[in-house]
């Protein structure tokens, strides 16, 4: 005579559990079948009819009870034993259990012959129908149709999140794809432009065009080109570097003032030009910051070359720097980063400009992005409103970033006529002391 094999439902959403409860199962002769969640446990238990269901109150889509609630909803399933389980500590968990149909109960840690006991109890014992009210019979049908909707919603959600994945992935493929190109292209760029650059240099000095008022100046706009063109190849070049995070970063301490500098004399010709007032008030008392000259002279000359841009003749603009105690978050939009030190430096750079709209505050530090309409740009670096590919200030936040800082920036809107202004703010951490 063969003995017939039960096969037992286990649905418990944890992989250590489940394992724990397959060995001991299966060294006692049971076929044990698995399901993650309460979906496929519902799924599960139409398609193979256990002879016992193990079900873990505590899932991660619907609870145990509305598994259970549903389960009982089915005719072949309304007598099959279930055995509810669960690390959960309320009170009237039991009587819950008892009351949707549940057979038994059993907390979590359970000991090995606890459970082999109540399975040896009720495995392919038919449950005897329990005599309900009208009112109990009226709340379980209720329930029902509550579970049943949740199981739509659970599917509707399903097939929105397997649409949004996708998505997700075309759109993590066209930025690789952007990055590439971003990539290829400036190094493809970089040959024939130099080639350009020496050709130009060397046209500039020759005898025959030398004494040629005209075609020195036309050579003069030339090398302009040239470097505006070298300009935008290398930021190219720089946020490929930022997003693949690979700045080559040389860690000395350095004064602000020695990283701000060299920044103020090379935008010195244009603050002249476009009659700016600039206000500098960065003491040399400042602790130092631990960072890299070259690439914070970067951060700089964008920040400040920014609000050159966008504020009008005769603005002005302003460069600030303090002392920030304390730990302070130097990471932006959720991100769980913390940055502990004693001291850090905050500079802010003002300026008097047409101001950025709150909704875009974020934005501004996105590649590409810009708060106009880049139609109105002038062609001019400097120029009021010029142009630009929209990468310094995603290159700036990528070089602040990789020194452990924060970038943020401060406007009250958007406005060319009345130039509310704009405040970028940098923090870095400053040079530990003995």
């Amino acid at each position: 005579m063969t003995t017939r094999t039960f096969t037992i439902l286990n649905v418990e959403d944890l992989q250590n559990n489940r394992d724990l409860v397959r060995r001991i199962l299966e060294s006692q002769g049971y076929q044990v079948v698995d399901a993650v969640n309460g979906l496929e446990g519902i799924s599960k238990a139409k398609a193979i009819n256990p002879d016992l269901i193990l079900m873990d109150i505590n899932l991660p889509d619907i609870d145990g009870f509305s598994v259970v609630t549903k389960i009982r909803s089915q005719p072949k399933l309304a007598q099959t034993p279930i055995i509810a389980l669960t690390a959960r500590n309320v009170s009237d968990d039991v009587e819950r259990a008892v009351a949707i149909g549940c057979d038994s109960y059993l907390n979590k840690p359970f000991g090995v012959k606890q459970l082999l006991d109540e399975v040896q109890k009720f495995v392919g014992k038919q449950r005897q129908e329990d005599e309900i009210s009208r009112r109990e019979f009226y709340l379980r049908e209720h329930s029902v149709t509550l579970v049943e909707e949740i199981e739509r919603k659970f599917e509707e959600l399903s097939v929105v999140h397997e649409e949004l994945s996708v998505m997700h992935e075309r759109l993590q493929r066209l930025d690789q794809a952007k990055t590439d190109f971003i990539s290829i292209a400036s190094h493809e760029l970089r040959t024939p432009l130099t080639m350009v650059h020496v050709y130009t240099d060397m046209l500039r000095t020759h005898p025959k065009l030398v004494n040629d008022e005209s075609l020195t100046e036309m050579m003069e706009g030339l090398r302009k080109g040239v470097n505006r063109l070298n300009d935008i190849i290398n930021d190219m070049i720089s946020i490929v570097r930022v997003e693949l995070a690979t700045l080559d970063l040389a860690y000395t301490p350095l004064s602000l003032q020695s990283v701000i500098a060299p920044v103020i004399k090379d935008v010195k010709q244009a603050i002249e030009e476009r009659n700016l007032t600039l206000e500098i008030n960065v003491s040399n008392e400042l602790p130092y910051v631990v960072g890299d000259d070259a690439q914070l002279y970067q951060v700089f000359s964008r920040l400040i070359g920014n609000a050159i841009k966008y504020t009008p003749d005769q603005g002005k603009i302003t460069i600030c720097a303090a002392v920030h105690q304390g730990d302070t978050p130097l990471a932006q939009n959720g991100a769980q980063t913390l940055a502990r030190a004693d001291q850090f430096i905050e500079v802010s750079v003002a300026d008097t400009g047409i101001g950025i709209n709150k909704e875009n505050q974020n934005n501004i530090f996105e590649k590409f992005f810009t708060v106009e309409d880049v139609s109105l740009h002038s062609s001019g670096k400097t120029q009021f409103r010029g142009g630009g590919p929209g990468l310094g200030l995603t290159i700036a936040k990528g070089i602040v970033e990789a020194h452990g800082g924060r970038i943020w920036v401060e406007s009250e809107g958007y406005n060319p006529e009345g130039n509310p202004g704009s405040t970028f703010y940098v923090l870095l951490p400053a040079q530990e002391t003995g």
